[in-house]
């Protein structure tokens, strides 16, 4: 189905596009939320005459969402849990619950501007995607634990491992560096040697 799309959405498109989609994907997500109109010359002409209104509102919804970002970029959120010794959760942890902690923490976000892409079912800390807005996307780390001060464990022993990961970098990088320039060395070397010995023959 040919749609016109009434906002910006992920790849698919920009506000005024026009698409084509799969059937199902049009009639039961981005017709019924306001997300597009099928393609018929009615639409068209309804969209030309609402197009400055639909953009104006688009921008303001995206000031709001860089705004609501601020209070969750580059953020943890800690997730108490009941766990096994193995650290499997008695349940999971959802997409509501993320709402829920983050309404808790001044940021009222609906569930479903949250993904998660595998289900949390274990203690440990975890990367969400917050999608406030088509250009506005955020990742947060919720970090599952049985309490708060395992949380606190968690969360020192993820920054020493990052630490660590930065510092194996660098050396990587400066080790290429030094084999780079040492290389540049031997070359420079050759061409003087060359030339030396060009000069030599003459």
């Amino acid at each position: 189905m040919e749609v016109i799309l009434l906002e910006k959405i992920g790849k698919l498109g920009h506000l005024g596009d026009k698409v084509n989609v799969k059937d199902g994907y049009a009639r039961n997500f981005l017709i019924p939320n306001g997300k597009a109109l099928r393609v018929t010359k009615a639409n068209l002409e309804m969209f030309e005459s609402r197009k400055a209104e639909l953009a104006k509102a688009s921008e303001e919804a995206k000031k709001q969402a860089v705004a609501l970002s601020a209070k969750i970029k580059g953020k943890s959120f800690v997730v108490i849990r009941q766990a096994g010794d193995t650290g499997h959760l008695y349940g999971s942890v959802s997409t509501r619950d993320v709402s829920a902690i983050l309404k808790n923490a001044g940021a009222d976000i609906d569930y479903s501007k949250i993904s998660i892409d595998t289900p949390i079912k274990e203690i440990g800390i975890y990367d969400v995607n917050v999608t406030l807005h088509p250009e506005v996307v955020e990742v947060i780390k919720v970090n599952v634990a049985r309490s708060e001060e395992e949380a606190k464990v968690a969360e020192l022993n993820a920054e020493k491992e990052q630490k660590a990961k930065k510092a194996k970098s660098s050396e990587k990088e400066e080790k290429a560096k030094n084999t780079s320039e040492k290389a540049e060395n031997v070359e420079s070397d050759e061409k003087v040697e060359k030339k030396s010995e060009d000069t030599e023959t003459k």
